[in-house]
């Protein structure tokens, strides 16, 4: 790390002293993934000085700092000694930050059946310090499709798109590959199945270098109750269509090919998406029998469960479902919560199960989201008397904060939250912002801080649905963008139903943050949902980029049939 740290500072102070090797390096790809983890862990006061450390543990450190323009940086390629999942955050800091224009424009793509709001797309960039690339940039998306083994020509269980940069006007950087106007390419779909309706519906996670893609195989507990976790690489091509699907390969020299690992004494996994932990090459998951699970290595090599010695950790006897965990390089530990409202501090090295907070809400509270940076916790739920809830513990379990805004009506689902751009250069400066359903309309408040401490008091309500029926929030995300001239910083959330008075569809909602807590809604999307729950998945952002349709989200909902949708960040209609 010294010889890093030592690069950084030649770098920004003496660039003519680079060698033409390192000018080479420079030259080099630098990949980006986002998917469902870069919203669980969160880094705050990241420098010039600092960062590379951070990174080093955890890369979400440097691909936050990208997505959140600080800098173009461009971390170093793995040693090839090095497996591609270890050490690969090392990075110099050369140019400056990347823009984009104000778009506005969508395309979507049917991919079969819904998945739900805690459910996200996982999103692949190939150079972080290129304009966006039409081939290599990607988007895979999971489905609910229940297939056969070895099917081909049936449904997908996951299905992406290249030529991402499409759209009816403008036209976008990428070639429409045909009618309708606006619309991606199929990168290739699959039948990954390998029990009878096996399906992928959680969220997958992707190698640095985007070859590879792991997710989690569940039944539903159909049958005999199954959870298998697949390393899947790829190949361009494979699919014609979500219903016309490929099989991976036989992993031969230029085949796809898909690894399998049944877990160990597990039902089915309901609710749990894997956790990758980069630098040691380890992936968590959880499962519907109270277990959380070990697996390493992962993207290099077969894929082997971590059995005795505490492995696998059983957080609850019984069928209990185990969410999404969540691991901080900071601590060395896994946080979780589960289905009966209880949250877990685990050890990873020796499973051990360091604390456990019971009781803090009814079934559907959320996955962590962990500041690794200042090592604090936050988790939002119905507590038990029914109030929108968000709680703060320090990494050791204790509990730092816990407000509630109010009472929740008609639906008591709860979603993660997200922090406004200020709180990543200092917690005291910036807001936690959360939505639920108060008194039956789907609302938004924030919270601000004290120190790194969450604050008693609280900003909001703002209503974000017009009708007198319930309405439902899903989880939040956000992107700083400098290159707008107004709203630099944008929040995205999705409304299941209800979303505006007389229509029983939902939307998409985006939010002016730039300056403290926004007034009313920036700009919305109606959803032809017809007012179905679980009809819009968690969202993930794009670049930050200068090229046209080159920034937007990604998600999933009706269109009026199942989709993948991208919507550009500065524009939802």
């Amino acid at each position: 790390m010294k010889l890093y740290r030592f690069v950084v500072v030649s770098y920004l102070s003496f660039p003519f002293l680079l060698s033409a090797a390192e000018a080479q390096d420079a030259l080099r790809p630098r990949h980006l993934v986002h998917d469902w983890s870069n919203h669980h862990v969160v880094f705050t006061g990241l420098t010039a000085e600092n960062a590379a450390a951070a990174a080093e543990a955890d890369p979400r450190a440097w691909q936050s700092w990208v997505a959140l323009a600080h800098h173009g940086f461009t971390p170093r390629e793995p040693d090839t000694e090095r497996d591609s999942e270890s050490h690969p955050s090392q990075f110099r800091i050369p140019k400056g930050r990347r823009h984009h224009m104000a778009l506005e424009t969508d395309w979507q793509m049917p991919i079969g059946v819904q998945v739900g709001p805690t459910v996200f797309p996982a999103k692949f960039s190939f150079d972080v310090n290129a304009a966006p690339d039409c081939a290599n940039d990607y988007v895979v998306f999971p489905t609910l499709n229940g297939s056969s083994p070895g099917l081909s020509g049936g449904p997908a269980s996951v299905v992406a798109f290249n030529n991402l940069y499409t759209g009816p006007g403008p036209t976008g950087i990428c070639p429409t590959p045909s009618s309708p106007a606006s619309q991606p390419s199929l990168l290739f779909a699959y039948n990954t199945a390998t029990i009878t309706n096996g399906m992928a519906y959680l969220s997958p996670v992707l190698s640095l270098d985007g070859k590879k893609i792991a997710f989690v195989e569940g039944n539903n507990g159909s049958g005999n109750s199954y959870a298998a976790f697949h390393v899947l690489t790829w190949k361009a091509g494979e699919g014609t269509a979500w219903n016309s699907a490929a099989t991976p390969g036989d992993c031969s020299a230029g085949n796809s090919c898909m690894t399998t690992l049944v877990l160990n004494n597990a039902f089915t996994d309901s609710t749990s998406s894997p956790f990758m932990d980069y630098a040691h090459g380890t992936v968590y998951v959880g499962d519907d029998s109270g277990r959380l699970h070990k697996i390493t290595p992962v993207f290099n090599g077969t894929p082997v469960e971590v059995t005795g010695n505490g492995w696998p950790v059983q957080l609850q006897a019984g069928s209990d479902r185990v969410h999404s965990p969540v691991y901080d390089s900071g601590s060395s530990r896994v946080f979780v919560t589960d289905n009966s409202g209880s949250f877990y501090v685990v050890d990873a090295t020796s499973g051990a199960v360091l604390n456990t907070a019971a009781s803090l809400g009814l079934f559907n509270i959320s996955d962590p989201i962990v500041d690794s940076s200042d090592q604090t916790v936050f988790l939002f739920c119905p507590d038990l008397t029914v109030n929108l809830s968000v709680w703060q513990f320090d990494t050791s379990g204790t509990l730092l904060r816990k407000i509630s805004p109010g009472a929740l009506a008609g639906t008591a689902n709860v979603y993660v939250g997200a922090f406004d751009n200020n709180y990543f250069t200092s917690p005291s400066s910036g807001l936690l912002y959360f939505a639920g359903s108060v008194s039956g309309h789907a609302t938004l408040f924030a919270a601000g801080f004290t120190g790194t401490t969450m604050n008693a008091s609280f900003f909001g309500p703002l209503l974000l649905s017009t009708s007198s029926t319930t309405s439902e929030a899903t989880g939040l995300t956000e992107i700083f963008n400098p290159s707008f001239s107004t709203a630099k910083d944008r929040l995205f959330l999705g409304i299941e139903f209800n979303c505006t008075n007389g229509s029983a569809n939902g939307c998409i909602e985006s939010f002016d943050i730039s300056s403290g807590f926004p007034s009313g809604i920036l700009d919305s999307r109606a959803l032809a949902t017809a007012g179905s729950i679980l009809s819009v998945s968690g969202i993930v952002i794009d670049n930050i980029s200068s090229s046209a349709q080159g920034s937007s989200i990604y998600f999933e909902s009706f269109t009026p049939q199942q989709s993948a949708i991208k919507l550009t960040q500065s524009g939802l209609n």
